[in-house]
């Protein structure tokens, strides 16, 4: 449900507060399905070469997780503004997630930090989140 609401409801909302379970559940979604579409494309891959020996040199099956990437990006950088704003920090910290190797841990201790005690300037303690 979380991962429904942050792609169709809040896909392009950057303002307000995002909790920890909507973060997480959001990232479970995205790496399952981006794990399927990754395995159907080696699969398609391979159909495609006829499973033999040199069955890797075509990447067409590749192309509906890179579709599935693109088409969710926006909504991922969305939720994690969000989710910055929750934690007390500007939304423009985002940027440093594109920085190889630092962005990933960035992106784990912004997933792993508590919501913000009390009302902050990106709005109240989102629903659900106790304090």
């Amino acid at each position: 449900a979380y991962f429904l609401c942050t792609v169709s409801v809040n896909y392009c909302n950057f303002h307000g507060r995002g909790r920890r379970q909507e973060f997480w559940a959001f990232w479970l979604c995205f790496i399952l399905v981006q794990l399927a579409l990754v395995g159907l494309g080696i699969l398609v891959n391979l159909a495609i070469n006829g499973f033999g020996i040199n069955a890797g040199k075509s990447s067409i099956g590749f192309l509906p997780a890179g579709i599935f990437t693109l088409a969710f990006g926006w909504s991922w950088i969305a939720l994690v503004v969000r989710r910055l704003h929750d934690i007390g920090l500007s939304g423009w910290l985002v940027l440093i997630c594109f920085i190889p190797v630092i962005g990933e841990a960035a992106l784990l201790v912004f997933g792993l930090m508590p919501s913000q005690v009390g009302e902050n300037p990106w709005g109240p303690v989102p629903t659900g989140v106790r304090v």
